[in-house]
């Protein structure tokens, strides 16, 4: 079955709470229209893509007077499924030129939320060890949101040196090829959705505690968690119904010891956090959210229109029963 992945969206994600990791309102997105060219091919039943994150150059070298020196190639993002995952594959340099565009590509193809992302490593140079960090950046950025696994595989040498002697194993899982990422992420415990939609109705909230009850209950999840979720998901789609004014959808994910309540709406202005005694209407009930959740954001949707998101923490050893 042929699969397509393209997104022009960047994944400007918000939240509001402070993390260690990378910073998640880095500046620097771009898209296609900053001089991102976008090619397809047609391989083997698969849609292959690739991007080019460079100049439009193919020079690997050039004069300078009496001496010769090397010149960076363009980055290509090669991507392809391998079952249901998605591997991207960068082919050429990872230069400080194209380092945020490498990390903006990466960015958008997790906005469109494959279960999970290897990257291959086995085509890409790197002469700078400092850029590897664009791989934990990523990584940090979307863990909580849309909480895509993404890994690391194939990297040869020098790069495979560069990287044993840097930071990244340990922030980013690593693995000497693509086959035994595939094999790790296969064995790794599977998410648990449930998504429902919405309509712009008074007693959609009401239909969301219900869902949200039934279904943590058939998950398994603790009784108090269950609580806090139930009150964050009808905050939310009361945000949907008076304030965005639009239907929507719910969606309910568990994933290891997060928990994860998403609401969205056709409304694209952020949702404003109101402290009691501030003045202005609505937002209050984002209080509730704030404190009930270990962190909540927002993010775009490409369609148009928001996400808000919460976490909540799930105490260790309560799993869902297979």
């Amino acid at each position: 079955m042929a699969h397509k992945l393209i997104s022009c969206f960047p994944n400007r994600v918000s939240t509001n709470r402070a993390r260690s990791g990378a910073d998640l309102l880095e500046r620097g997105y771009v898209g296609v229209d900053d001089g991102v060219t976008h090619m397809a091919s047609q391989s083997g039943g698969t849609n292959d893509k690739a991007e080019l994150l460079g100049p439009e150059t193919s020079t690997r070298c050039g004069y300078h007077g009496d001496r010769e020196y090397n010149m960076a190639a363009p980055l290509l993002l090669e991507t392809h499924f391998q079952g249901h995952t998605l591997v991207v594959r960068p082919v050429g340099d990872l230069t400080p030129e194209s380092h945020a565009r490498l990390r903006d590509g990466l960015l958008q193809y997790a906005a469109e939320e494959p279960p999970e992302i290897v990257v291959d490593l086995a085509n890409m140079r790197v002469a700078i060890a400092s850029l590897l960090t664009v791989f934990p950046t990523v990584r940090n950025r979307i863990s909580e949101w849309p909480g895509v696994p993404l890994v690391l595989a194939g990297a040869r040498q020098p790069l495979r040196t560069l990287l044993d002697t840097s930071a990244v194993p340990r922030l980013v899982p690593t693995y000497p090829s693509v086959g035994e990422a595939l094999q790790a992420l296969e064995a790794a415990p599977r998410r648990r959705r449930h998504q429902v939609q919405l309509a712009c109705d008074p007693t959609s909230a009401q239909l969301v505690r219900r869902l949200v009850k039934q279904t943590s209950h058939e998950w398994r999840v603790p009784g108090t968690v269950i609580d806090a979720a139930v009150v964050v998901a009808s905050e939310l789609t009361d945000n949907m119904v008076y304030h965005a004014r639009s239907d929507g959808w719910l969606r309910l994910e568990l994933r290891g010891n997060m928990l994860t309540v998403a609401v969205a709406d056709a409304d694209s202005r952020p949702p404003q956090l109101r402290v009691p005694g501030q003045r202005g209407t609505g937002g209050r009930g984002l209080v509730l959210v704030d404190k009930l959740s270990r962190t909540w954001g927002t993010a775009p949707q490409s369609s148009g229109g928001k996400v808000v998101w919460a976490l909540l923490t799930v105490p260790p050893g309560k799993r869902p029963a297979r």
